[in-house]
């Protein structure tokens, strides 16, 4: 897909290992607990793991990665650069990853979220995503877990 309606000369391409390092500086800039790019690099190399990232000018400025197992999909992250977020990229690699889940064969989707994140709570919740339970103390930092589900 090239272009998006917010953001001209968006294009959206498949992760890959190569891109551990730049989604390692991202992960720094964005969440208080980053993957590492080795973590990042082992991931993305995988045989079940699939991602997505948009960029600009061919920079990655949003992506997502999800794992497959069995018939369930899981969202390992999903994370937009700050100063292009509030423009529908999350909301636009949610969607196309749900799509993607479902011919893949995936039953359900499942995530974590930060219980005090409700920012991307409120994405989730607008796709449809509904807690099934907490995970304590999940995040290094010691914050819980929401768990959530979408049936696909």
């Amino acid at each position: 897909m090239n272009g998006h309606k917010l953001i001209p000369g968006l294009r959206l391409r498949s992760l890959t290992p190569e891109d551990a390092r730049s989604l390692s500086y991202i992960e720094l800039e964005i969440f208080p607990a980053p993957w590492s790019e080795d973590s990042l690099k082992t991931f993305l190399a995988l045989h079940n793991v699939d991602g997505e990232a948009a960029t600009l000018d061919g920079e990655i400025i949003a992506y997502v990665f999800v794992q497959y197992a069995a018939d369930e999909a899981h969202i390992l992250n999903l994370g937009v650069r700050p100063r292009y977020r509030r423009k529908g990229l999350a909301t636009l690699l949610l969607v196309r990853f749900l799509e993607r889940a479902r011919k893949q064969q995936a039953r359900v989707c499942y995530l974590e979220v930060r219980v005090g994140n409700t920012a991307a709570q409120k994405l989730y919740f607008k796709q449809k995503f509904a807690p099934v339970s907490v995970r304590k103390q999940y995040y290094p930092d010691g914050e819980d877990a929401l768990i959530l589900a979408k049936r696909l």
